[in-house]
């Protein structure tokens, strides 16, 4: 069988010498949880120990079957956690969600409804964000939250690109000072979900996991 190429180095027109190439001893990231789920998937075969600094799904907890992963964040449910917390202090008893489609939009807000439900807070509408969403579909989802004006408390789990649009959907419907969005880090701190439309997110809450810099050797991995 032929080498990789890559294995040889040559230098001034010498013979090409075999560079033999230390093993990988772990993988820092991804950020998104769904590429550390494929990277995870592909590096358990290797036993490689993977840490991600961002990758947040209740997913990659399942030590059955992402052994060699860990993370430096908390997982979604303790968010969905904070927020419902968030919610009942507040006096908010009732509220709808919106979820956007896939692993972290959707286990996010799972965990939101169950916990909300032992917390004596009601949903009013529970909407999912599809998958190349287009404006109609945001419009639609407007006027389905409006449908409960008792209900303007709307707890989120959508990705930043996604919270645009759906203020943008606001705006348009004239429904910018109805709604009390909660959201959770994909918003965060971010600027670009609101820029040039910052009047659609007053009252706004976003929750993002604390951070701080940490002297000498102590790192606390969540599984």
């Amino acid at each position: 069988m032929a080498r990789d190429m890559s294995e040889y180095k040559c230098e001034n027109g010498k013979a090409p010498t075999f560079v033999k190439h230390k093993p990988v001893a772990g993988v820092i990231g991804a950020s998104f949880s769904v590429v550390s789920i494929m990277v995870a998937n592909i590096l358990r075969l290797f036993k490689i120990p993977q840490i991600s600094y961002a990758s947040t799904s209740t997913e990659l907890s399942d030590k059955s079957r992402f052994e060699y992963f860990s993370r430096v964040v908390p997982p979604d449910n303790f968010q969905a956690q904070a927020m419902a917390d968030l919610v009942k202090q507040l006096n908010w008893r009732y509220a709808s969600t919106l979820a956007v489609e896939g692993e972290y939009g959707e286990k996010g807000i799972s965990s939101f409804i169950s916990i909300a439900a032992n917390l004596g807070i009601c949903i009013a509408v529970s909407e999912k964000v599809s998958r190349n969403a287009k404006s109609d579909d945001f419009d639609r989802i407007i006027e389905h939250l409006s449908s409960k004006p008792q209900a303007r408390v709307v707890v989120m789990f959508v990705d930043e690109d996604n919270v645009r649009k759906l203020l943008q959907a606001s705006i348009k419907a004239n429904k910018t000072n109805h709604f009390i969005w909660v959201a959770s880090d994909s918003w965060g701190a971010k600027v670009y979900p609101v820029r040039d439309q910052e009047f659609a997110a007053v009252n706004a809450i976003t929750v993002l996991p604390h951070r701080t810099n940490l002297d000498g050797k102590w790192i606390f991995f969540y599984c």
